[in-house]
């Protein structure tokens, strides 16, 4: 008898490697074969940059300064993952708050051992992707941080003073 791929199979297939972040799959169930590819995104490509009417001049300079690109954070073991609350309100990190870089925004728990996860960049949580206890696999995205913008020190008003 030979195996088949229900539909509903392939779209739960296609559902975790967008979740995942899987560009190409092959699966072989007995003598059934499937091979499943998702289309590459190009960093940075938004809906918004796509619309039919063109920027006037006066936003064409907004467009040039665009917010950096979120950093995914993913789990660096396999185990149960807790939010840090030392630093945090009730809960620990979430949207809309702002993390340092070097911080530690959770922990991941294997055999009762906890290993700290430190935020790489200095930034806003744009996503927590799990819940509190919740088991996580290698590799796992666990937050989502949107780095600050870097600017000038003369931007900042950090402009040393004059020398005497």
């Amino acid at each position: 008898m030979a195996a088949t791929f229900q539909v509903h199979d392939v779209e739960e297939l296609l559902q975790l490697m967008e979740q995942w972040g899987i560009a190409d799959l092959h699966l072989t169930v007995g003598e059934a074969t499937l091979d499943l590819r998702r289309a590459a995104m190009v960093s940075g490509e938004a809906a918004p940059a796509t619309t039919p009417a063109a920027p006037s001049p006066a936003e064409a300079p907004e467009a040039e300064s665009a917010l950096p690109e979120p950093v995914a954070i993913p789990a660096p073991v396999v185990g149960l993952f807790h939010i840090a609350a030392r630093g945090f309100g009730d809960g620990g990190p979430q949207p809309g708050d702002q993390v340092q870089a070097g911080q530690v925004i959770g922990s991941i728990e294997l055999m009762h051992v906890p290993t700290d996860l430190v935020s790489p960049v200095s930034g806003t949580v744009e996503a927590v992707m799990v819940e509190e206890g919740a088991g996580v696999e290698y590799g796992q995205v666990l937050m989502v941080i949107r780095p600050f913008e870097e600017v000038s020190e003369d931007e900042a008003g950090m402009v040393p003073p004059p020398a005497r």
